[in-house]
């Protein structure tokens, strides 16, 4: 089958490179890892140089295969959103590269957010702003050096096209999105003392974004030809992890997870809570959120509980133990959390403790609290008119064995599991047709990308034990929240 698209994905750890067929079908994929810096808890740091050589790498490899990079129509960016790339007047990367997860600008967000009153989905703690207001104050120099501002996977397309340019996905990351006329919110940079002339043209997902570079054809055996897109920042995921259809929600099942339903095009649903929130800048508008973390917990649990066990053994003692963990439960707010309390103070715990539970029983708890947490985020969407009839888990936590049926059985919905499939890049091949004027619809070229999924049912006889573990698991939730928000 021909080559078509080349997908290059930036993560917070790793990059790769997929080639797919003009079917959706994946003909190669490379992948390079790297490592980040941590110089102070709380804070983490990233080298844009260990991001160009891991593309590097992965672009070496691939053209060592015949007739593959030769004969690609499209090139096409996505990955790590929030994380900003500062270049100065000589167009080189300035340190430090302060990533998303990095947790040093509080003060800051907390002060944004008093200024600009905006909700939590489009200004918090991982996003860009805070983070450039952080330099600001405390390294005004490399502030001052500044010329031009992207993110990770438009620095890399700069390093192949030459151009400044970014999509319309990362200024809604970066909370420098005015989501009404979805233009730059100029005057946020200003409030910050920064010069908002450092932020490059937004372009569509779809949209074209320079030619290639004769040294990179050249050195790669790239088709000259090709066209390169915009592409996106990986909140791709919403729509990439599962094939998205109505009364279905996509779960991607990782380190965090993006937990969305797809609603009718021009559709928008407000929760007067702000809990969950509509996201309308891909092609399919979609209403969720993200539980910061779900698979992290469960490998926190792992590392601790069991620091010498291997983790499939670890699993299979979790799941020895009867449904419900014996009336232990976990809230998996490790980090805070976002979707739907929205509160970087709130922290993981057990409940329900005694002398006869185990750390077996601990460790279930924990795989549960994340079920327990898409069963409460559930009712949300029931309660603002938004019938969820299955869920669709994509991302490395479907490989856990007994996890997603105990999601199933914990939501009480029939489960169809994605896994071993891309989770980002899928939407990239979409975007890619729509650019090419391809004959097939976006939804058809993205469904094109997709292997037929495995089913899931949930057991009728846990229920009973699990919406009993629901009702203790949102008090004990909401009465933590709240009593935050007192103090």
């Amino acid at each position: 089958m021909k080559p078509f698209v080349l997908a290059v994905d930036v993560g917070t750890s790793s990059l790769k490179s997929v080639v797919y067929a003009v079917d959706g079908s994946i003909l190669a994929s490379e992948t390079s890892s790297y490592e980040y810096a941590s110089p102070q808890a709380g804070w983490a740091e990233a080298s844009p140089q260990d991001w160009q050589q891991a593309m590097e790498d992965c672009l070496s490899r691939l053209s060592k295969m015949p007739d593959l990079l030769q004969q690609i129509e499209v090139i096409a960016f996505t990955g790590q959103m929030h994380t900003a790339v500062l270049l100065d007047a000589d167009l080189k990367p300035l340190e430090p590269t302060i990533l998303w997860l990095d947790r040093r600008a509080a003060a800051e967000t907390s002060e944004l957010q008093s200024a600009f009153q905006l909700p939590p989905y489009q200004l918090n703690s991982t996003y860009t702003l805070p983070k450039l207001y952080w330099m600001r104050k405390h390294l005004p120099d490399v502030i001052q050096k500044a010329r031009h501002l992207l993110w990770p996977k438009d620095y890399l397309r700069f390093l192949v096209t030459g151009e400044i340019l970014t999509d319309i996905t990362e200024p809604g990351g970066a909370a420098l999105l005015n989501w009404k006329t979805h233009d730059w919110a100029k005057e946020r940079l200003t409030y910050i003392g920064i010069n908002p002339e450092i932020l490059p043209p937004i372009l569509q997902p779809e949209d074209e974004a320079g030619a290639l570079l004769p040294q990179v054809t050249e050195r790669f055996k790239i088709n000259p030809h090709a066209k390169v897109i915009a592409g996106a920042g990986d909140v791709l995921a919403l729509i990439s992890s599962a094939p998205p259809a109505k009364g279905r929600l996509n779960c991607s099942l990782g380190s965090s997870s993006m937990i969305f339903c797809p609603l009718e095009p021009n559709e928008s649903v407000v929760d007067p809570q702000n809990r969950i929130y509509t996201y309308p800048l891909l092609r399919v508008p979609m209403l969720g959120g993200v539980s910061s973390t779900t698979g992290a917990a469960l490998q926190w649990a792992w590392k601790n509980l069991y620091p010498d066990t291997p983790f499939e053994s670890t699993i299979a003692e979790a799941l020895d133990v009867p449904a419900g963990s014996d009336g232990v439960f976990f809230l998996p707010f490790l980090s805070g959390e976002r979707s739907p309390f929205w509160n970087d103070q709130l922290r993981g715990s057990f409940h329900g403790l005694s002398l006869a539970h185990s750390r077996a029983h601990l460790l279930r708890a924990v795989m549960e609290g994340v079920g327990l947490s898409l069963a409460y985020m559930i009712q949300i969407f029931h309660e603002l008119g938004e019938n969820i009839r299955e869920i669709a888990l994509a991302g490395g936590g479907t490989k856990t064995p007994g996890w997603p049926q105990m999601i199933a059985d914990i939501c009480q919905v029939p489960v169809c599991v994605y896994s071993g499939q891309e989770t980002v890049t899928h939407a990239l091949f979409a975007y890619a047709c729509l650019s090419m004027k391809d004959d097939r619809s976006f939804e058809q070229a993205l469904l094109d990308t997709f292997d037929k999924p495995d089913w899931l049912y949930p057991d009728a006889k846990t229920t009973s034990i699990y919406q009993n573990l629901l009702t203790r698991y949102k008090a004990q939730a909401e009465f933590n929240q709240e009593l935050l928000n007192t103090n």
